[in-house]
């Protein structure tokens, strides 16, 4: 299954404590998705990592601190997915690659659904044991909130982008559609999961559907 972070060499090039965090960071991925925030130790985590518990609390005060910086950083890499598919379908499309080229939003947003999916079950669960902790803890709320916003505004700028282009508007705010969409990912990676199912066809109609729903020309001037 494809990992989110690509493993850390085995030289570092920053300052040591600096780079004892990043490791921290990345080996607790593993640990919160097989146990969650609740059923992890600290003691899980610093063996992943292959530190000490001193090691742990010379860059985290607790696990809840370790946990909102490997979301914040797992939400870097989906956003870096995210901005690399829409960069090669734009490159696609001006060089005439690919079939079938992509021309319109919802073709657009599926390439990027596509990019993100092998992702998806290590992204879902970290994003619900946030979401979980955020509903009981107004820190963990403006932590979660920052990051779905980061994600969003992805989102949004790609659809302001493609109805720049296409002559189009849409008929709510362009961050609600977004979060529209964003909602339509994540219910499409659980499906995937929980019935293991295939949801190519289904992510193409949903998204194209959602978009014909909101989206309209744009008003003469």
């Amino acid at each position: 299954m494809p990992q989110l972070f690509a493993p850390l060499p085995a030289t570092a090039t920053t300052r040591r404590r600096e780079n004892t965090r990043q490791r921290l960071v990345r080996a607790s991925l593993a640990v919160f998705v097989d146990k969650g925030i609740d059923g992890a130790t600290i003691d899980d985590l610093v063996k992943a990592a292959g530190f000490t518990r001193g090691a742990f609390y010379s860059s985290f005060s607790t696990k809840l601190e370790l946990f909102g910086a490997l979301f914040e950083d797992a939400t870097d890499q989906v956003i870096g997915i995210i901005e690399q598919s829409v960069a090669e379908l734009i490159d696609q499309e001006a060089q005439g690659e690919g079939c079938p080229v992509p021309r319109t939003d919802a073709e657009v947003l599926v390439g990027v659904f596509e990019a993100i999916r092998p992702y998806g079950r290590q992204w879902y669960l970290l994003y619900s044991e946030a979401v979980a902790y955020s509903l009981r803890d107004d820190e963990g709320r403006a932590q979660l909130s920052a990051q779905r916003t980061r994600v969003r505004e992805v989102i949004a700028a790609i659809l302001e982008r493609g109805m720049q282009e296409q002559g189009e508007r849409s008929l709510i705010p362009v961050q609600d559609l977004a979060q529209l969409i964003l909602g339509i990912f994540v219910d499409l990676m659980v499906l995937e999961h929980l019935e293991e199912t295939d949801t190519t066809a289904l992510a193409s109609v949903t998204i194209l559907g959602t978009l014909r729903a909101f989206i309209a020309p744009a008003e003469p001037r």
